[in-house]
């Protein structure tokens, strides 16, 4: 909030007064859950295809980056698979944001309170992606290697990527232990 305020030359009340949009947005952009808000998509993200080698890719940019009651509000695939944006020319791209799943709704506890000598050592969640890379191309045809990420421990990840390209694809390599992808946004930016 106070690089909210000082942006707007505005008191803390006068960002809840004037700017709680931007707020929201904001806190939704770090991947913080506000009940019966959307995060707004990049126009980028939004107006190109987005399509995939299996299932449908378009909850990615539904601005809802977790399964909420019934609405799974994400994307699942086989290790190996694909999505990919697809613009009507090439567009210049500066940064990606991805919302892996890191299974929010489990049951059990998320942290142990505390830390006995001698504990097994804890593991990221099987459901989180591990490594990924993201290939560019200008003619839908010929792939370029964009970025390569291995051993990615977080859900929200947002990577730098200067680049231009007619059509980006994601594809992820591998998980934490599960034998399926499970992502809930991926956006170019």
């Amino acid at each position: 909030m106070a690089a909210l305020a000082i942006h707007h030359a505005a008191s803390p009340h006068g960002i809840y007064e004037n700017h709680l949009n931007d707020l929201q947005q904001t806190l939704m952009d770090d991947d913080c859950h506000l009940p019966w808000q959307k995060r707004d998509v990049s126009a980028l993200s939004r107006e190109a295809s987005l399509t995939s080698s299996e299932g449908n890719p378009e909850p990615l940019r539904n601005g809802v980056d977790r399964s909420v009651g019934t609405a799974d509000n994400g994307w699942t695939g086989n290790l190996g698979s694909w999505i990919q944006y697809t613009f009507a020319a090439p567009r210049p791209i500066r940064e990606t944001r991805l919302v892996f799943d890191s299974d929010l709704n489990r049951n059990r506890l998320g942290m142990r309170s505390n830390y006995p000598l001698n504990q097994p050592q804890q593991s990221p969640p099987a459901s989180l992606v591990k490594s990924f890379r993201l290939e560019t191309s200008l003619d839908g045809v010929s792939w370029h290697p964009l970025l390569k990420v291995e051993e990615n421990h977080q859900r929200l990840v947002r990577l730098p990527c200067p680049a231009t390209a007619k059509t980006i694809r994601f594809i992820p390599e591998s998980t934490w232990g599960a034998q399926q992808i499970h992502l809930f946004s991926w956006e170019m930016r």
